[in-house]
């Protein structure tokens, strides 16, 4: 069973952890400010790659910007890759640092 979670972390940095079956297997560290998300490193363990779990902490977090009115800085590659790739879909809530 999958399960996403935020964490609260010191000064703004939180994350947000990805766990299968209660193991964890991806986390993405964010820096939220007052109508700003900044999605920094997203990380998954080498064995559990081409599972989908970066995309799914992506979503994750697009989806919690958007319930809390945030506009998302994609500083993480991956998160950038995701949103060039479909800017339909991320479009909205994308913005520039």
């Amino acid at each position: 069973m999958e399960k996403i979670e935020k964490h609260q972390g010191e000064k703004g940095i939180s994350f947000f952890s990805l766990s299968v079956d209660g193991k964890e297997v991806g986390r993405m560290t964010v820096h939220i400010t007052p109508g700003l998300l900044k999605a920094g490193y997203t990380s998954v363990g080498l064995t559990q790659r081409k599972n989908g779990y970066g995309t799914k902490l992506v979503n994750a977090v697009v989806d919690y910007a958007r319930e809390n009115s945030l506009k998302v800085i994609p500083e993480c590659g991956f998160v950038a890759m995701m949103f060039n790739k479909f800017p339909e879909t991320y479009g909205d809530i994308r913005t520039m640092p």
